[in-house]
């Protein structure tokens, strides 16, 4: 399957007059994310080192070391902003629409990785930012992450700190809401609870209104508690238009707890799957992006579109927040299902070669080099 990005452009250029008017608001997480690469062997000071190609050959050196021990060096590479929301907020403000971010960047004083971040981003910090050592490979990323700060992020902290009437105004505000990361967050049942119990009626139905929402590996919590959290995701609905954002992985596990088809990693497979989601929630859109495609299903039927592979990319985790981020911009602006799928992979095929979110004019002048 070849997917032509050339119908991107005209739409692209009658967007961007569009962009200043739009305004999204996201939360709930935020972490520093320490850019590593394991070594593998090394053959000097400094860079003269070979780190692990691929996930399995780190975890072979790992399972190696069982009943004994072991010690992997990591070499820092990059220290930057990190989690769903901070990556997919600083992706959608780059594009050029307005964006209040609500999460972890630090307190009382925001922690200075975010400092670029707040020059263009209103923000609302709650707490310190959790710590992720990401950990690349070329087919993929290990995160190890420290979130015990996570555990302060709950409606009831929300309401003190930033209080109902300003939740509220945020949220009628916006044409998009995203409420990210609920795997990390054991808080954000309440708050997603909060907003249907209060902030929501408070703040009116908006069928123009988005809802996004990327649970982030929930293959940590139990049945019952995805079950329970899906069950609030799609009451969502009755409030705006509901999309469900998923790896393959996290859309393999949602099917599996609906009772849905085994789910493969085929364009065919994965949308039959999402169509079935998307079904058994209620909800508007489900999406989903394995590591060489995107695919969504709606009411009115489901796409696939290949994404613009690099066998050599800059940087790897954020990806998925980029392809979510280009997704959600393209609903804003009316475009096609096919088409915001096609945003989505370009956004993050950018971002993967230039370690840098595009702008839409950014991807214009992409779209000319891999078409």
């Amino acid at each position: 399957m070849n997917t032509d990005y050339s119908s991107l452009e005209p739409a692209i250029q009658e967007a961007l007059p569009k962009l200043a008017s739009l305004k999204a608001m996201l939360g709930f997480d935020g972490t520093v994310d320490v850019i590593c690469k394991p070594v593998e062997s090394r053959q000097g000071l400094g860079d003269q080192f070979a780190s692990f190609e691929k996930i399995r050959d780190f975890g072979q050196r790992v399972i190696d070391a069982d009943g004994k021990s072991a010690m992997i060096e990591i070499v820092n590479e990059q220290e930057k902003i990190g989690g769903n929301g901070p990556i997919m907020a600083n992706a959608l403000a780059n594009s050029g629409i307005s964006v209040d971010y609500i999460g972890s960047l630090g307190a009382p004083d925001i922690h200075p990785v975010y400092h670029d971040f707040t020059q263009r981003i209103n923000i609302h910090s709650v707490t310190q930012p959790a710590v992720t050592h990401a950990l690349e490979f070329s087919n993929g990323k290990v995160m190890l992450s420290s979130i015990s700060s996570y555990e302060e992020i709950n409606a009831s902290s929300l309401r003190s700190i930033l209080g109902e009437e300003t939740m509220t105004g945020l949220i009628r505000n916006s044409q998009l809401c995203c409420l990210l990361n609920w795997t990390c967050l054991p808080g954000l049942n309440s708050i997603l609870n909060w907003h249907l119990d209060t902030l929501l009626p408070a703040a009116g139905a908006n069928r123009e209104r988005v809802f996004f929402f990327d649970l982030a590996d929930p293959s940590m919590r139990s049945n019952e508690d995805l079950l329970e959290v899906l069950g609030l995701i799609s009451r969502f609905e009755g409030y705006g238009r509901v999309i469900l954002g998923m790896n393959l992985n996290e859309a393999q596990q949602v099917s599996r707890t609906l009772g849905v088809a085994e789910l493969k990693s085929e364009h065919e497979s994965l949308c039959q799957a999402l169509a079935s989601i998307r079904e058994n929630l209620g909800i508007h859109t489900a999406m989903a992006h394995p590591t060489d495609f995107a695919a969504c299903a709606t009411a009115d039927g489901s796409w696939a579109v290949d994404g613009p592979h690099t066998a050599t990319p800059v940087i790897t985790t954020g990806a998925g927040d980029h392809l979510n981020a280009g997704f959600c911009l393209a609903q804003l602006l009316n475009f096609s299902p096919e088409d915001s799928l096609k945003l989505g992979v370009l956004f993050s095929g950018y971002y993967v070669r230039k370690a840098k979110p595009p702008t839409l004019e950014d991807i214009a002048e992409f779209i000319t080099t891999i078409n």
